[in-house]
């Protein structure tokens, strides 16, 4: 094994005890998330399966960090994004899942591509592609009783979110507002990761990682039937790395600075 899978290993196994997928099970089950219909339960794991079969695993590694934003500040709890990060881990090794994080920052202090010690009371959300046979009694319940196939070849999503505190790890089940969040985030991710581009200089670093291009798309997801907001669409922008939606931003900010400033000096030239 490469030096740097035995490096990520370590590091997750001191963070989760549990190796670089977090475990296969932490006993949480989506049938006792309080506000979701069975049916969008459906919709989740047809929508885990759609990208699973887009296997970007093949080209993303842990650390290629992709910005998110899912409709307007004021759609979320607290008036912010739940998670506006997101990596994909399984690429180099382990179980194929992905993170989504609450920063940037988060995700690359857990990933150790922050030189930072590894924080404490930190949460991410995590979905897991596991084998039926992994499975915890009531997951396999939940299954049978929603007639779910197993689309993904014969892999199956876990999703929960984790905390990693002083005292220990802790795990529960994500909110109604969390898996519509994660549900849009696989339905744009889907449509947008193979359109990522490598760059001239594609490979870098001493663990020779393939880089990609900065790359910014938004594209519309439509909520499925079964939620409130039936068929209304929401705008998702995914962005890599994170913070190239906001940089985009500050250079259009800056371009209608300079474009300003020098139309007021023609002006100027042209009165005198």
């Amino acid at each position: 094994m490469e030096v740097h899978l035995k490096e990520l290993f370590t590091r997750f196994q001191e963070q989760f005890s549990s190796g670089p997928g977090l475990g296969p099970t932490s006993g949480t089950c989506l049938l006792k998330v309080e506000g979701i219909p069975t049916a969008f339960i459906k919709s989740l794991f047809r929508a885990s399966a759609a990208l699973y079969r887009t296997e970007p695993w093949k080209r993303l590694r842990p650390c290629h960090l992709f910005g998110v934003r899912i409709g307007k500040e004021f759609d979320w709890p607290g008036k912010k994004q739940p998670f506006p990060c997101a990596q994909f881990i399984g690429g180099d090794g382990g179980d194929l899942g992905f993170h989504m994080f609450k920063s940037d920052l988060d995700a690359q202090k857990m990933s150790g591509l922050s030189e930072t010690s590894v924080p404490t009371d930190v949460e991410l959300l995590r979905v897991m592609f596991m084998p039926e046979s992994l499975l915890l009694p009531s997951t396999k319940r939940m299954i049978r009783t929603l007639s779910v196939d197993a689309e993904a070849g014969d892999k199956f999503p876990i999703i929960d979110v984790a905390r990693r505190t002083s005292t220990g790890n802790r795990f529960r089940n994500p909110t109604a507002e969390e898996l519509r969040y994660v549900y849009a985030f696989m339905k744009a991710i889907t449509l947008v990761h193979p359109f990522l581009q490598f760059a001239d200089n594609a490979l870098s670093g001493k663990r020779r990682v393939m880089k990609f291009e900065p790359f910014i798309e938004t594209v519309d997801v439509q909520w499925p039937p079964e939620l409130p907001r039936a068929g209304e669409l929401v705008a998702v922008t995914i962005s890599h790395p994170p913070g190239q939606v906001y940089q985009e931003k500050k250079l259009n900010a800056q371009n209608s600075m300079q474009a300003a400033k020098h139309v007021e000096e023609e002006e100027e030239e042209i009165l005198q």
